[in-house]
């Protein structure tokens, strides 16, 4: 039980030119954990609120478990959700407010003592079962929002950026107790969030969205090594991915990518996707990944073609990576060192690429030279 079916759903507001929500198609399975993620506006709140019944659907259908749901109430699609604001009741105790939803249901006073004492016990919460919301901790809250949902043991849960209001320690603790929690439950779980970052951590697939559309749906690591597009490849991954424009030109059999300032020889298992796409070759954006950026301090000699100058910008320490911001002409460009490599702000070096791992994308649609054409 759990299975989610959204069949070309469209959400329209009045007054708007374009859809909030545009021919959204997807098949969800029982027991997965699906992440919508993308910048604010692009529509992946309001169709976790269709799914819960929060909003209507415009234009499609929507079946959960195989039942067409599109006019059915909230209160009888069997889910669960929990909110960004805790919705918690001020006045009620923490036990009264994960109760509530079973009381609603005029489900037995034994079996709501059981449900509520087994579900605090999973979140660590059972010392604070008497007191007061407005006596807790933004991450204790949250484990309340949590234990009221688990509470009613529904087979879809559904997560609207719960944990934005968190501090960043908080925020990495209670992602690993809900990801355990799904496991251990086995239940549906839809999430949304606008960073990148948690939707890679947590989702066993992910859907990226932009301007009410789904850009790409794929696993975390398929997702990162394989965007389908620009705005995919731009949006996943922290720092996000170098883009440079150019041109890629045939000479002798072999493809170079050429710009300006740079030419740099492309390997071959690239090549078989660059003749399906011919017409775009002239015109095309290479993107690399700052680990797959070479950073050195020594010139670099003639037979090195594929070092040039550049010049650094600043440095980023995080702990176990570094982040070197070095300017090549007008471009600044984005590479990831070891921390105990230290280089000076103006300090010159030469900068290269790990060519077998660079993206090509068409300039003028965006879409991968490696997807084919298709945009999922």
């Amino acid at each position: 039980m759990g299975s989610i079916t959204f069949s070309h759903v469209y959400k329209h507001y009045k007054g708007e030119s374009r859809p909030a929500v545009n021919d959204f198609h997807l098949s969800i399975e029982e027991g997965e954990f699906l992440v919508l993620v993308g910048p604010s506006g692009c529509g992946k709140s309001t169709t976790l609120r269709m799914l819960a019944g929060l909003e209507e659907i415009t234009e499609g259908d929507l079946y959960i478990d195989e039942k067409f749901v599109n006019y059915v109430s909230p209160k009888d699609r069997d889910i669960a959700m929990v909110f960004q604001n805790y919705a918690l009741y001020p006045n009620l105790t923490v036990y009264e407010n994960i109760a509530l939803g079973l009381k609603l249901r005029k489900t037995a006073k034994h079996d709501i003592e059981l449900r509520v004492n087994r579900v605090a016990k999973i979140l660590e919460i059972s010392h604070l079962l008497e007191r007061k919301p407005s006596q807790l901790s933004g991450g204790q809250k949250q484990r309340v929002a949590l234990g009221r949902a688990i509470a009613r043991e529904p087979q879809v849960f559904l997560m609207d950026e719960p944990l934005s209001n968190l501090d960043a320690k908080l925020r990495a603790q209670t992602r690993a107790e809900i990801i355990k929690l799904q496991s251990d439950l086995k239940r549906t779980m839809v999430y949304v969030t606008h960073d990148q970052v948690e939707a890679m951590t947590m989702g066993t697939r992910i859907v990226v969205m932009k301007d009410g559309v789904i850009q790409q749906v794929a696993p975390p690591r398929q997702l990162y090594d394989e965007p389908t597009n620009l705005f995919v490849a731009g949006f996943i991954g922290s720092p996000q991915m170098n883009f440079m424009e150019g041109s890629l030109v045939l000479e002798d059999g072999c493809y170079y990518f050429l710009n300006k300032r740079i030419k740099l020889l492309v390997p071959e298992r690239h090549y078989e996707h660059f003749a399906v796409k011919s017409g775009s070759l002239r015109n095309c954006v290479m993107g690399v990944r700052p680990e797959h950026v070479w950073l050195k301090r020594e010139e670099a000699n003639e037979a090195e073609d594929e070092f040039f100058r550049c010049v650094v910008e600043m440095t980023e320490v995080t702990g176990a990576d570094s982040y070197v911001y070095v300017k090549v002409g007008e471009k600044t460009l984005i590479g990831r060192t070891e921390p105990e490599i230290v280089y000076l702000k103006e300090e010159k070096l030469v900068v290269g690429f790990n060519m077998s791992k660079v993206h090509f994308f068409d300039a003028e649609t965006g879409v991968s030279l490696a997807a084919g054409g298709e945009d999922r």
